[in-house]
């Protein structure tokens, strides 16, 4: 359960979407997690988080729970991204929500689709 998913779409008019979703870190488990790149990877922000930085919270360790898991999203994303070619300017984050067990973020490319892109992200795609 504790597997990253990544799922790409690009539609006719060239639009490149994604979704992205991590597992929720389990409070207590004492287990060291697996390692990401560390803070201030080289690929730089990718999207714009602006204006959550003023997000209240009602419970500091909570707060601080939930910006690690959210740092932990971004930091995974990025690698992501990175790893794959995808989103090669940067992305809009159209909307980032939790489940019970996960972590979600949706995105659009700042790009549209190349002819490459459309090769590469829609064949994996297909069954």
């Amino acid at each position: 359960m504790d597997e990253i998913f990544f799922e790409t779409k690009i539609k006719q008019d060239g639009t490149k979407l994604f979704a992205f979703s991590i597992p929720l870190m389990k409070p207590r488990e004492g287990g060291g997690g697996r390692g990401g790149r560390g803070q201030g990877g080289d690929g730089g922000g990718r999207g714009g988080r602006g204006g959550q930085e003023s997000r209240g919270g009602s419970s500091q360790k909570s707060s601080d729970s939930s910006d690690r898991m959210t740092e932990q999203l971004y930091a995974s994303l990025n690698e992501k991204l990175d790893e794959t070619g995808y989103c090669q300017t940067g992305y809009i984050e159209i909307d980032t929500h939790q489940t019970e067990d996960r972590l979600h973020l949706l995105g659009e490319c700042n790009e549209t689709a190349s002819d490459n892109d459309v090769f590469n992200f829609t064949r994996k795609n297909s069954p």
